[in-house]
């Protein structure tokens, strides 16, 4: 049996903090389902709505859906995508097009990352606190983005290095995304 190498090692690492991450998702899409059933539930039964509901769906459970998923969802090509050119051409000149469309999205995800993970450290050490009725620590809303940002970022470097290995030695170290509507994307 061969070693995996540090590439997998990584891809490994990546993909255990990604289901890690997107576990704690689906768990915020559990508590998003429960609070708005209670809210709705409370405020035409009774009257009587939970006055701190919207501003715990819309300031961390809906972020935090998003960003937390972003990664796997890219891992799981299930992203929206064009892919009607990739019928028309061969497996290398996909490979080139995935390689510079994850090349192009790496600096803009990686800027996301350090301006979001600035502005949370920012939020920290000022104490700055929501101005909403919860008025919690604007950290706490703030720090799903960096996480985002950053897992996809390095999702988004893996992918290059697989893609541009694969180029290069011609071993697949990565599988292209499947093309929607064909065999190769039922599987």
């Amino acid at each position: 049996m061969t070693q995996p190498s540090v590439y997998q090692t990584t891809r490994g690492i990546v993909n255990a903090i990604d289901t890690f991450v997107m576990v704690v998702g689906c768990a915020m899409l559990f508590v998003l389902m429960l609070i708005v059933v209670a809210d709705v539930s409370l405020r035409y039964l009774f009257n009587a709505p939970l006055q701190w509901a919207y501003e715990l769906v819309s300031s961390y459970l809906m972020p935090g859906l998003f960003f937390f998923a972003v990664s796997h969802t890219l891992k799981a090509h299930a992203h929206v995508s064009v892919d009607i050119v990739h019928n028309y051409i061969g497996r290398r000149t996909r490979y080139v097009f995935e390689a510079i469309a994850t090349l192009v999205s790496i600096p803009a995800f990686a800027i996301c990352t350090w301006v979001s993970a600035r502005n949370t450290l920012l939020d920290f050490t000022t104490s700055a606190e929501s101005t909403s009725g919860l008025a919690v620590p604007t950290w706490t809303i703030s720090v799903m983005l960096p996480i985002g940002f950053g897992l996809l970022t390095i999702r988004l470097i893996l992918n290059a290095v697989g893609y541009l290995g694969t180029l290069a030695n011609g071993r697949e170290l990565l599988a292209l995304p499947p093309i929607a509507g064909t065999e190769e994307h039922a599987q």
